[in-house]
């Protein structure tokens, strides 16, 4: 049997870490294109959007309530370009934390719940609950850089805002208890731009307040063939939230 020397098992060895290296690299700029796909910033904040581990746990929760609300069924690559969308215009999240640090909010997954004022509809948002019922004590700022494309009173909504994003995402505000200073339609604002506060306005004629308790209505909308269809904000959020 013939013996080989060091040098040779040397050799042997760097054509191996080598190759090791080649796949590793090549595998980094496979992944850095998914990212890329996706507008993240880096590696590891793709990986705390989950998308690359969960992307379909994810989105297909939410399957059957599209089938059930718009009667067609939203594959795979639709749920891609809706969040690709709206994560890569979105910076932070919709209200601020409280400044004391005392108060805190919470929300749940409530996307295409039933709501009954107005007649029979699904609740095309989610709502961050303050744990101080007090309107005017949380700040709402924008979670993305845009346009005021709408401001004033809905029957529904109150006092809202809603504001264009870079992508076309529509984030929508609801039920304010006023609005910031200076802010009118039409103006550019940044992320974290104050907007107003959250409040209790709504389900009523202009002006009225009360009827449920302090909250913000978030609601993200997606033009999509023509048609402005919500898009679960939960998921959003939850990624705000921890970064």
């Amino acid at each position: 049997m013939k013996r080989y020397g060091l040098r040779y098992y040397l050799y042997i060895s760097s054509l191996l870490i080598v190759i090791l290296l080649f796949s590793v690299i090549n595998a980094v700029l496979s992944f850095g294109v998914s990212c890329q796909k996706y507008k993240a910033e880096n590696i590891e904040q793709f990986r705390n959007m989950k998308i690359c581990k969960n992307i379909f746990q994810l989105f297909q929760e939410d399957t059957p309530k599209w089938k059930k609300d718009y009667g067609k069924k939203i594959i795979g690559d639709t749920y891609y370009w809706m969040y690709q969308c709206v994560l890569s215009d979105i910076k932070c999240f919709p209200v601020q934390k409280d400044p004391k640090g005392k108060e805190e909010v919470a929300y749940e997954n409530s996307w295409l719940a039933e709501r009954s004022y107005g007649g029979p509809r699904t609740h095309e948002g989610t709502d961050i609950m303050p744990s101080k019922n007090e309107p005017g004590y949380f700040s709402v700022v924008s979670v993305s850089d845009g346009i005021i494309e709408n401001i004033g009173w809905l029957e529904k909504g109150g006092k809202r805002i809603g504001v264009r994003s870079e992508s076309g995402a529509y984030f929508y505000y609801a039920h304010l208890h006023e609005y910031g200073e200076n802010i009118k339609e039409g103006m550019h604002v940044k992320a974290g731009d104050i907007l107003g506060t959250m409040g209790d306005s709504g389900y009523g004629k202009e002006g009225t307040v009360g009827q449920f308790p302090v909250h913000l209505h978030f609601g993200i909308y997606i033009d999509i063939e023509g048609k402005e269809t919500s898009v679960n904000p939960y998921w959003i959020l939850g990624y705000l939230e921890r970064n």
